[in-house]
């Protein structure tokens, strides 16, 4: 009886080359082309055309789009981008300088149950979903009950506000939302890294003479600037493009006093319908993210 030969697998670069592999990658990859890539090239065809809700026939305009954001009409845009800068500073700052503080205050801990819960402690408020957080930091900004309630039990009610309602404070009231923003992911991401340093160096360390602010600026900063280098360009990424809270919280108000380009770009394309002109400005927002990024990649490196 012949037995029946399989063809052989070809192999390149002395490795076996399988279909498999690529089989199970398929469905990720053509559900990243439908929603990501096709809906990318999408808005960058739609920035050329005058695409509206109320548009039977959409029409090809060129680069039209372009020239009314950077003209007078655009205005707005570009003034909300002097609100995105200060968010996005304290953003960054907030999501690597605390997390990062508290992994190294945990790391001196030496007793490993009271560290394990305190990193409990940490880790549990991700299990909130980020609405939530949000819609409470509202609670605590009313004008009747929270921060106002507090001030006027203490006697200070010259210092009560309608703290998202007022241009004084409506900026600083977005800013610190999220205190003591401790994000729980990127002190997972610190912890894990001051730990993977390794206990020889620090004991070297120790055994040289350095405190504890020599190990943390001579040991551990310098091993963990490649998890800076990430947490910040997620950290810019996020906040450039999101703009959930402020739409949940002040809406952009009073007035523009809050106002992010992603906002002023979600109104115009759901609120008055012009889907073309607001993809121009979501091509323009993200230019500057991928600037800003290669940017603060080329200031924070770090190893791989």
């Amino acid at each position: 009886m012949q037995t029946k030969q399989w063809p052989k697998k070809r192999r390149y670069d002395g490795v076996r080359f399988s279909i498999y592999p690529y089989l199970f990658i398929a469905p990720t990859m053509i559900l990243i082309g439908i929603f990501s890539y096709y809906a990318f090239f999408k808005g960058l065809w739609n920035s050329l055309t005058d695409y509206r809700i109320t548009n039977r026939v959409t029409e090809f305009v060129g680069f039209e789009n372009y020239r009314t954001l950077f003209g007078p009409d655009g205005l707005v845009f570009w003034k909300s981008f002097g609100n995105q800068a200060i968010i996005t500073a304290f953003s960054v700052i907030n999501a690597i300088f605390w997390p990062l503080l508290t992994a190294e205050l945990l790391f001196f801990v030496r007793r490993k149950r009271i560290a394990n819960t305190i990193k409990s402690m940490f880790v549990m408020p991700m299990l909130v979903p980020g609405i939530v957080v949000t819609l409470i930091w509202r609670f605590l900004y009313n004008k009747s009950f929270g921060f106002n309630s507090l001030l006027n039990t203490l006697g200070l009610k010259m210092l009560t506000h309608d703290w998202m309602k007022e241009s004084s404070t409506a900026m600083f009231s977005v800013i610190f939302m999220g205190f003591p923003f401790v994000s729980g992911l990127n002190f997972l991401i610190f912890h894990s890294a001051v730990n993977n340093v390794g206990t020889e160096l620090y004991e070297a360390a120790v055994t040289d003479g350095a405190n504890s602010w020599q190990v943390v600026r001579h040991v551990h900063i310098p091993n963990v600037m490649g998890y800076v280098s990430v947490i910040a360009t997620l950290s810019l990424i996020g906040s450039l493009s999101g703009f959930g809270s402020i739409l949940a919280t002040t809406n952009g108000g009073p007035g523009n006093t809050t106002m992010v380009p992603a906002l002023l770009m979600y109104r115009i394309a759901f609120t008055d319908g012009r889907f073309g002109y607001a993809s121009a400005m979501a091509v323009v927002i993200m230019l500057i993210i991928l600037i800003l990024t290669a940017i603060q990649r080329k200031l924070v490196r770090g190893d791989d």
